[in-house]
């Protein structure tokens, strides 16, 4: 993991960081959670340089870790 370098458009994408997403979807699907999972991705030196289609596909990707 890199260092964070602005505190708002600095993020990579899910699954990368120190939270673990897997274990607070599990708790937020244990209470009945069985809806779409919307994905925000704030990063205006990395992720929103790159082409759309090659965004979506690491999203895609990144889906099964988490």
């Amino acid at each position: 993991m890199s260092p964070t370098q602005d505190m708002l458009t600095d993020r990579g994408m899910m699954g990368e960081g120190v939270i673990d997403i897997p274990a607070f979807r599990s708790m937020v699907e244990a209470q009945g959670f069985d809806g779409l999972v919307e994905v925000e991705i704030f990063s205006a030196a990395n992720w929103w340089t790159k082409p759309g289609d090659d965004v979506l596909k690491a999203m895609v990707g990144a889906l099964p870790a988490i």
